[in-house]
């Protein structure tokens, strides 16, 4: 049987205290995980986009972490969500901690099956965090995540993907530096910006549903494919806000607002993987141009 560094290939590995810690070795050319070693991120959403946004920065080096979904894993699911057919009708919370704590072991994680409109314990986690991370399809959580990281003045990323999984939206807030969720809002509807039904190329059936609620009766949404483009584009925003003033070699994003498209789509995307970027600075007619002073 052929042999690799000193084992047998196929032979099972045994558990002991040095591969219980993750190895980073051949990452750290890239990014030092040791920079994260403190970094407490809170993620609001561990749904098929918000999973694999948690597992990419649990592989960078993302180790503590606050979770919250008020969601249990359902047969539907499986077409989108990473997680495996022994994980269903357990909280999606519950299912990721098992995930983290499986690949880094010293990763340490709180879990809320709640929803953080509803929560006693968000505010605690978001003023005790380096960066939220907002990833359900409402607009509602995205506004309070925005109003409450403004005040406590905490960067968040959030991403949202448009109806049959077309492309999506991504966003960063960086208190003093970028406008906030409320300032795009504003910017897309002064320069008509706004994505409406009718540019989506909605059928009337998919009118009636809202992409993200009740996925049991919805039949709207996009492939695991269109949706986990849109978290890798997060998690890249996230580690760029991250790192935004580590030393090291990766190169930022001088955006903070990226519409991608996955396809293309009438009066928006004209060919596949079509990108807008831009810097979004605080609109002057924000309240949070007043509240980061």
């Amino acid at each position: 049987m052929e042999k690799r560094d000193g084992q047998e290939r196929g032979r099972p590995i045994e558990m002991n205290q040095d591969n219980l810690t993750l190895d980073f070795e051949r990452i750290k050319h890239l990014l030092n995980p040791k920079e994260f070693e403190n970094t407490r991120i809170t993620i609001v959403g561990l749904g098929s986009g918000g999973a694999p946004v948690c597992d990419h920065l649990t592989m960078c080096g993302i180790r503590i972490w606050d979770l919250y979904d008020p969601d249990i894993l359902d047969p539907v699911n499986l077409v989108k969500h990473p997680r495996m057919r022994k994980d269903l009708g357990k909280p999606k919370v519950q299912i990721q901690k098992e995930w983290i704590l499986d690949r880094n072991p010293n990763a340490k994680v709180e879990i809320f099956q709640e929803d953080v409109m509803n929560s006693n314990h968000f505010i605690q986690s978001v003023s005790q965090s380096k960066l939220l991370l907002v990833c359900p399809d409402k607009k509602s959580v995205r506004e309070f995540v925005s109003n409450l990281c403004v005040k406590t003045k905490i960067p968040f990323v959030t991403a949202s993907v448009f109806r049959t999984g077309i492309g999506g939206e991504i966003f960063a807030y960086i208190p003093n530096i970028t406008g906030c969720y409320n300032c795009l809002q504003l910017y897309a509807l002064f320069n008509h910006l706004n994505l409406t039904d009718d540019l989506l190329d909605i059928t009337e059936e998919e009118r009636n549903r809202i992409y993200g609620l009740g996925d049991r009766d919805f039949a709207a949404s996009g492939l695991s494919i269109d949706i986990q483009m849109i978290s890798l584009i997060q998690v890249r925003m996230a580690l760029s806000v991250l790192l935004r003033d580590a030393p090291g070699d990766m190169p930022r994003l001088k955006s903070n607002w990226i519409i991608f498209g996955n396809r293309p789509a009438r009066g928006i995307f004209k060919s596949h993987f079509d990108v807008k970027q831009m810097f979004l600075k605080p609109q002057i007619n924000c309240n949070c141009t007043q509240k980061s002073n």
